[in-house]
């Protein structure tokens, strides 16, 4: 396929390589890597299209209009800007249903359901470790909600994040042993423990700030109206939400970055486009 005139920013292994990408890590020939907390390394006026899925959520709340206006600047006029994001307003009315369905009728499968939709309003947003309790529901022998899960996920390869990762700062502090009391005195024995106590509770916090500011966790979530008025803060006309198949982007379905072999990836998410103004 020819090259296109088309950005997806914080691709991840989810690219064309008709397209230019753009992410923060790769391993891919096909994707440049750059910080795009810095900023993106193209001039103004460049791409017809734009695109990024899950990533705009991984942004705290107050820098999200400066990513955006980054993609704004670098479309041409006219240009389609195309977002994909954790849908805030279907997370919360699958809680409502299970809510109510539970306190009528519990069940073994809805009980599953309502702990799940639970984790994905909550889970990746207050996370301190990679995976958090998502992860260590899936690890479960048996999912009575499996079809739900699917279903919910599509083909997003949640379960990567149950790969068994490893906590990068391993399985915590450690206890002081009796030996390592008996050697000093009483007097010296508090400010000793505490001395400790504040080193460990200091490297503990360390790791849990690197994590949190590692790219895991979702720092905010939007819903249709949120991210349309957002959009328009930054200069986008005609927000509209769209859906994982339709797009104003040239041949959409032949680059397989929403759905791939009829399947979509993330099926429960907020798919929303808008134009950068046409030149007057």
């Amino acid at each position: 396929m020819d090259k296109v005139n088309y950005l997806n920013v914080g691709c991840g292994d989810k690219f064309h390589t008709a397209w230019s990408n753009i992410d923060m890590a790769s391993h891919s020939p096909h994707v440049q890597v750059h910080n795009l907390l810095k900023g993106f390394p193209y001039g103004e006026n460049q791409f017809d299209a734009l695109y990024h899925s899950q990533v705009l959520e991984h942004f705290p709340k107050e820098k999200a209009p400066d990513f955006l206006r980054e993609c704004f600047r670098v479309l041409k006029p006219g240009g389609i800007v195309r977002v994909v994001v954790p849908d805030l307003e279907n997370i919360v009315s699958e809680y409502l249903r299970h809510l109510n369905e539970n306190i009528k009728n519990p069940t073994e499968v809805s009980v599953a359901n309502y702990d799940w939709i639970l984790l994905e309003m909550y889970d990746q947003t207050v996370r301190n470790r990679s995976s958090g309790l998502m992860g260590e529901f899936l690890k479960q022998p048996s999912l009575p909600n499996e079809r739900y899960i699917v279903d919910r996920v599509g083909q997003r390869s949640l379960l990567k994040s149950n790969r068994g990762q490893a906590d990068a700062a391993g399985g915590g502090p450690q206890l002081l042993t009796v030996d390592k009391l008996k050697r000093v005195t009483p007097r010296r024995l508090f400010s000793f423990v505490s001395m400790r106590l504040r080193d460990k509770l200091r490297s503990e916090a360390s790791r849990i700030g690197s994590f949190r500011l590692g790219g895991e966790v979702h720092m905010w979530m939007y819903d249709r109206f949120s991210l349309s008025k957002l959009l328009a803060e930054v200069g986008f006309v005609n927000a509209e939400k769209v859906d994982a198949y339709s797009s104003a982007i040239p041949d959409w379905p032949a680059y397989e970055l929403d759905v791939k072999g009829g399947a979509v990836f993330d099926p429960t998410s907020l798919f929303m486009e808008a134009r950068k103004p046409a030149a007057p």
